[in-house]
């Protein structure tokens, strides 16, 4: 995917409404593909519509997600090159220039079959702008990474973290990256496990959630989705904002053990 490929505008009232009123047997993907073609090429795609006061939730934040990329150098003829995208997920804009992302989408197996982050991580941010990236912290048991964009990054929009508690049926907007758009799908709490939330609704969370936002319906940050083969799983922003904190002095990977990465 090109630099300047990965475009986001706001979804249009029209798609809104649209997503809405959608009572007819009309399969999701001619949903999606309609959608697409109202709000045009480079728009968040709303799947499946929450209630319509999460409206400008989507509209605000669909921006805070990320496309994340990373690579690693290959030689070839003496010379040392970087090697296309060879690990890739959806991210969300963190405050102070810090992002969150699954780790698998920074990093690779070691033989040990252990994950080391990588390098060369670029993510490419509202309006196609692609940064470098660094994974500075993260917890490998929940396969979350923390990265540290550069010092201009400070001034992209982020959501507030909340740190208060959710109940099960609590409504909540859910994003992730699909090609140049941002998906957008309606969901609800179905447990709350400590940090660990599980969330659900008509549609699927697959990979290309798995790294993305859940958002309430004040646009704060209530939690990350994690990679899940079965039900949709979260990890709240209460334990986020205890990761952050933890980074504050040290760089680290929390999980089983702790070691810088």
């Amino acid at each position: 995917m090109s630099s300047s490929s990965f475009m986001f505008r706001n979804a249009v009232a029209t798609a809104w409404q649209q997503a809405a009123g959608y009572t007819a047997p009309m399969n999701a993907r001619l949903l999606a593909l309609a959608l697409a073609l109202a709000c045009g090429a480079h728009a968040a795609v709303i799947l499946r519509s929450p209630e319509a006061s999460f409206k400008p939730v989507a509209d605000k934040l669909h921006s805070t997600v990320i496309d994340v990329n990373g690579r690693v150098p290959v030689s070839a003829d003496g010379a040392t090159a970087l090697a296309g995208r060879v690990t890739h997920g959806t991210g969300t804009l963190l405050a102070n220039g810090l992002a969150v992302t699954t780790l698998h989408a920074v990093a690779l197996p070691s033989p040990a079959g252990k994950l080391i982050p990588l390098q060369d991580v670029e993510v490419q941010v509202a309006g196609g702008n692609a940064m470098a990236a660094q994974v500075i912290a993260g917890a490998p048991d929940l396969d979350l990474a923390i990265l540290a964009l550069p010092a201009e990054a400070a001034s992209l929009e982020a959501a507030p973290l909340s740190t208060d508690a959710l109940t099960e049926g609590d409504p909540l907007l859910a994003m992730g990256v699909d090609g140049d758009a941002v998906v957008v799908v309606g969901v609800s709490v179905v447990a709350v496990n400590g940090d660990i939330l599980s969330v659900g609704g008509n549609r699927i969370l697959d990979s290309r959630f798995w790294g993305g936002p859940l958002y309430d319906e004040r646009g704060r940050l209530v939690g990350i989705e994690l990679m899940s083969l079965g039900p949709a799983k979260a990890i709240s922003a209460s334990f986020i904002q205890r990761l952050l904190d933890q980074r504050a002095g040290k760089h680290v990977m929390t999980g089983a053990s702790e070691h810088d990465p």
